[in-house]
C-alpha cells in the first residue's frame, strides 16, 4: 500500500516544497553579489491617460476612418493600388538551406487556401491586414492556437486559425502605470479564469503558472484576453509603444473637402431645384411682357427656328434687360485644378504617383514616367519588407518551420531591354580588361545571357609594351601573308609550265591565252594520274590483288 493512496495531496505538496527549495536556492545564489536593475517605466502619465480615455471613443473613431477610406475615391484608390502591387505575384516558398525538410512546408500549405472558419485564403487575410495598416495604421493578425499539456508537463501549441482582427475592437491591456503584461493573467489551458496576479492556476489538477496578457478583444459585450504570441501587431506610419496614428487624420480636412465637392457636383447636376440663371427686365408694363413671353413660347413650340423679338418700353431711358446667373460653371469655380491638387496631396501621403492613378497628364515624358514608376516600386518594396521582417518570421516560427521562408516577389520585373543592356555592359568591361592585358574567363559555363559573369586574372600590361607587342604581332602576320602569296605564285608558275611552258608574261612560245576552266581540268587529270601511279607502285595493293 502506497502513502499516496491514503493522502493524495502529499505528492502535490512535495512538489511545491521542491519548487520552493529551488527558488530559495536561487535567492541564495543571487545574494552572493549586488545586483541593480533600472526601473521599468510605462507610458507617460499624459499619454497613458489619453490612451485610456480614448478607448471610449476609439471604436467610433476607427469606424469613421474606415468609412472615409472606403467612400472617398482619392483615398481608396491609392491604398488599393499599393495592396494590389504588394500581392500581385502571390506568395513564394524559398529554402533556407541545401536540403530542406518538405514536411515542414506541408504543415503550412493547407493554410494557404483555407486558414479560418470563413474559408479565407492566407492571401485574403493578409490583404485585409495590409489595408488596416494603411488606413488605421494599426494591423492586428490573430493566431488562434490549441494548447496541450504533454506527458512531461511541457506545453505544446498548434495553430488552428489565422484571422484579421478589427482594429476598432482591439485594446492594449495596460495597468494604471501604463505597463502591458501587468494587469491580467491567464492559464493557456483554462482561459476562463482571469487572475490579477501571476499565481498558479486554480483549476483542479493544473499546476501551471498564469501567463501575462498583452491584448484584449471586445467581442459580443465581453473582453477576450489574448497573449503576446497570439497577436501580430504592425504599425507603418507612426509606430509607437501602443497604437499608431492614422494618415487619414493628417489629411482629414482634405478628405472632407473632396466629400463636399462630390456632393456639390451631385447637387449641381442631379438635385438642382432652382434655375441656373434669371433674367431681370426693367419695364413699366410687365403685363405686356408676360403676354409677349407666352406668345414667343407658343411660336417656338410650333416652329423651332422661330426668332423671337422682344419690345421693351422704356420711359425716362431707364429700361434695360439683365441676366443674373445663380450657378457658376466648373471653369469659373476652378473645380478641376483644385480637385487635382487635393488628389495629388492625398496620394503623396501613401507615396502613390499620378501615373498609378490613371491621370493622363502624368505621362509627360519617358524620364518623368520612369521616375514615378521607381517611386512606386520603392513604396511597394517597403511594404513587402514589412511583411518579410515582422509577419512571416512570426508565422513560420509558430508553425515550427525553420528550413523554409515565405517571400513576396518584387512586382516590377526587369524589362528585356534592361537585361540585354546589363549583359552588354558586363561584356564591354570584360573586353576593356582583356585589352589591358588581363586574362578574362567565364565564371560558369552554360549560363544564361542575363546571369553571365567573368573571372579576371593576371596583371595589367603597360601601354608601351602592349603597343610594341601589337606591332610585332602585326609584322609577323604581314610576313606570313607575304610568304603565302609567294607560295601561291610559285604554284601557279609550275602549273603553267606543266601545261605547255606558257610564261606569265606571254611570248612567242605562250602566245595563246589559257582558259581557266581548261587549266583546272588539266590539274584534275594530272592529280588522277599521280594517284594511279602511286597505286601501281604500292606493294600492299599488289598483295591485296593476289
Amino acid at each position: 500500500m502506497k502513502l499516496s493512496e491514503y493522502l493524495p495531496e502529499v505528492p502535490a505538496l512535495a512538489q511545491q516544497i521542491t519548487d520552493l527549495n529551488a527558488q530559495m536556492g536561487m535567492f541564495q545564489l543571487m545574494k552572493a553579489g549586488e545586483v541593480g536593475t533600472a526601473p521599468t517605466m510605462g507610458l507617460d502619465h499624459v499619454v497613458n491617460t489619453w490612451v485610456r480615455h480614448q478607448m471610449a471613443y476609439r471604436q467610433q473613431l476607427v469606424m469613421d476612418i474606415q468609412t472615409i477610406a472606403m467612400s472617398v475615391e482619392e483615398i481608396r484608390s491609392p491604398i488599393s493600388h499599393i495592396t494590389g502591387e504588394v500581392f500581385r505575384r502571390g506568395l513564394e516558398w524559398k529554402p533556407t538551406k541545401a536540403n530542406p525538410d518538405h514536411e515542414q512546408r506541408a504543415r503550412f500549405t493547407k493554410f494557404l487556401d483555407d486558414c479560418n472558419v470563413f474559408d479565407q485564403s492566407l492571401e485574403e487575410v493578409l490583404k485585409q491586414f495590409h489595408y488596416d495598416i494603411n488606413t488605421v495604421d494599426d494591423g492586428f493578425l490573430y493566431l488562434a492556437k490549441e494548447y496541450k499539456t504533454m506527458d512531461d508537463e511541457s506545453l505544446r501549441s498548434k495553430i488552428i486559425e489565422i484571422r484579421r482582427l478589427n482594429p476598432a475592437l482591439v485594446e492594449f491591456d495596460l495597468d494604471a502605470a501604463g505597463l502591458p503584461k501587468n494587469s491580467h493573467f491567464l492559464c493557456p489551458i483554462h482561459r476562463d479564469d482571469v487572475q490579477d496576479t501571476p499565481i498558479t492556476c486554480e483549476h483542479p489538477g493544473c499546476k501551471r503558472i498564469c501567463q501575462p496578457v498583452m491584448y484584449k478583444y471586445y467581442h459580443r459585450n465581453k473582453h477576450i484576453y489574448l497573449f503576446d504570441s497570439e497577436v501580430i501587431h504592425v504599425s507603418k506610419f507612426s509606430p509607437s509603444e501602443t497604437y499608431g496614428w492614422s494618415p487619414i487624420l493628417t489629411i482629414f480636412e482634405k478628405a472632407l473637402t473632396l466629400i463636399g465637392m462630390d456632393k456639390n457636383l451631385y447637387r449641381y447636376f442631379f438635385e438642382r431645384k432652382m434655375p441656373a440663371s434669371m433674367i431681370m427686365v426693367f419695364t413699366d408694363d410687365p403685363e405686356s411682357l408676360r403676354r409677349e413671353r407666352s406668345n414667343m413660347a407658343a411660336q417656338t413650340r410650333l416652329d423651332p427656328n422661330f426668332v423671337p423679338m422682344v419690345a421693351v418700353s422704356a420711359r425716362n431711358n431707364r429700361g434695360r434687360v439683365d441676366m443674373v446667373r445663380l450657378f457658376h460653371t466648373l471653369q469659373e469655380m476652378d473645380y478641376l485644378p483644385v480637385r487635382q491638387e487635393v488628389r495629388e496631396r492625398i496620394a503623396a501621403m501613401w507615396g502613390v504617383t499620378p501615373a498609378w492613378q490613371g491621370a493622363p497628364e502624368a505621362f509627360g515624358g519617358l524620364s518623368t514616367q520612369t521616375q514615378q514608376l521607381v517611386v512606386m516600386s520603392r513604396v511597394v518594396e517597403g511594404d513587402q519588407r514589412m511583411f518579410h521582417d515582422k509577419v512571416f518570421p512570426l508565422l513560420l516560427d509558430a508553425f515550427g518551420i525553420t528550413d523554409w521562408t515565405l517571400e513576396l516577389p518584387t512586382p516590377e520585373e526587369k524589362a528585356e531591354a534592361t537585361r540585354i543592356s546589363f549583359a552588354q555592359q558586363r561584356v564591354a568591361v570584360a573586353s576593356q580588361l582583356n585589352q589591358m592585358g588581363f586574362t578574362v574567363k567565364l565564371k560558369d559555363q552554360g549560363e544564361d545571357m542575363e546571369s553571365i559573369a567573368f573571372i579576371i586574372e593576371g596583371e595589367s600590361v603597360p601601354m608601351t609594351q602592349f603597343q610594341g607587342e601589337s606591332q610585332a604581332l602585326q609584322i609577323e602576320q604581314t610576313m606570313q601573308q607575304m610568304e603565302q602569296q609567294e607560295q601561291q605564285q610559285q604554284l601557279q608558275q609550275q602549273q603553267q609550265e606543266m601545261l605547255g611552258g606558257a610564261s606569265p608574261e606571254g611570248g612567242e612560245e605562250g602566245g595563246e591565252e589559257v582558259n581557266p576552266d581548261e587549266l583546272a581540268q588539266a590539274q584534275i587529270a594530272q592529280d588522277d594520274d599521280e594517284d594511279e601511279d602511286e597505286d601501281l607502285n604500292d606493294p600492299e595493293s599488289e598483295e591485296e590483288e593476289e
